[in-house]
């Protein structure tokens, strides 16, 4: 069903219809938020909090000014900036950090022991790096690579102008190669 079908059903009272809106968006946004390097329990939290805020602001919502997926990623990427920040950018890497939320392995050819701890230590060593980039261009990689989102949206929720976008992503990438290529040698 079309979202902006859903949201006519929701102005005229079909509360329930709501639930598909979280359906439709749940999995991406709690992947993004993963990929800001919030721990599973916050990013569960802070997607909560998004789709309630959505819902309690949906009066504000324009379709003339942007996607409502674009209007639902800026709520869930301004209320991860503050959870991030208020942690003072100390977030502890946990024995889940190889997994990003919602993203299951669902492979039945289990990989040897070897080659699972090498997967496991390249994704902890691309976490480590992921965290150590501001919080403003984790989140542009986060839209970018993992939602595939254009340049044009990404540059709607970060608020900045395409140009400065395209140049923080090329920073960031080289950032984290950087990184990358100094703790194992290669990019």
């Amino acid at each position: 069903m079309d979202i902006q079908l859903i949201l006519q059903h929701i102005s005229r009272g079909n509360r329930q219809a709501f639930a598909a809106v979280v359906d439709r968006y749940q999995r991406p946004l709690f992947s993004y938020l993963g990929r800001m390097g919030l721990p599973q329990a916050m990013a569960e939290e802070i997607a909560q909090e998004t789709f309630l805020r959505a819902w309690q602001n949906l009066g504000q919502y324009d379709p003339k000014r942007a996607e409502f997926s674009t209007w639902l990623f800026t709520i869930g990427r301004r209320l991860a900036l503050n959870a991030l920040e208020r942690a003072s950018h100390r977030l502890e890497v946990g024995q889940e950090d190889h997994l990003i939320p919602g993203e299951e392995s669902e492979d039945h050819n289990t990989p040897q022991p070897l080659e699972r701890l090498e997967l496991q230590q390249q994704q902890q060593r691309l976490q480590a790096a992921l965290r150590r980039l501001p919080l403003h261009d984790r989140s542009a990689l986060a839209l970018a690579y993992l939602q595939g989102l254009d340049l044009k949206t990404i540059a709607a929720i970060e608020n900045c102008s395409e140009a400065a976008l395209k140049v923080r992503l090329h920073r960031a990438r080289e950032q984290l190669r950087h990184w990358l290529e100094a703790t194992d040698g290669t990019a």
